[in-house]
């Protein structure tokens, strides 16, 4: 699989397609699994976040981002507004950069995302031990590991819909 961005037009993206784009995370969030087999498993909303704000900037920004992590509050059951602050805050981060993180193929883009997801993961971290809980170890960190790996498959079928066709 070629790391490079695409050379062809796209077509403009729906804000149906982000809408669903986002509720399918939530659901692939709620999905019962074993135990033990969720530290594995990046953050998938938080990934569409940034998916979303590096290549939709005005469709997909920090309000979104915080509302998205509203939703990922309730949905987790997880210490209220966790995840809005992280998603918030990484989200700012690449806004700020977001025209050159455009420019960048997806293996440099990837990178990036691996220090944002991992930014996230440790805000989420030190809101918890500052409302009294225990370290939950390094293994929480290796999500955005994952979730890098991910990020030019996700890139690819993200751009499926938007392509012309030519017959």
């Amino acid at each position: 699989m070629s790391l490079d961005r695409p050379k062809e037009l796209l077509k403009p993206v729906k804000r149906r397609f982000i809408l669903t784009t986002f509720v399918i995370a939530v659901l692939v969030e709620l999905v019962p699994l074993p135990h033990g087999s969720t530290r594995w498993l990046p953050d998938f909303i938080g990934l569409l976040i940034l998916y979303w704000v590096i290549n939709q900037p005005r469709r997909v920004n920090i309000g979104i981002a915080f509302m998205m992590g509203i939703i990922a509050d309730v949905s987790t059951a997880g210490l209220f507004g966790q995840h809005a602050l992280a998603y918030s805050i990484t989200a700012f981060l690449a806004l700020s950069r977001q025209r050159q993180l455009v420019m960048f193929n997806l293996g440099q883009q990837a990178l990036v995302v691996l220090g944002l997801m991992l930014t996230n993961q440790l805000i989420m971290v030190v809101v918890r031990m500052l409302t009294g809980s225990a370290f939950v170890g390094w293994s929480y960190f290796l999500p955005p590991l994952i979730g890098a790996l991910l990020w030019p498959l996700l890139t690819k079928l993200m751009l499926i819909p938007y392509r012309h066709h030519t017959a």
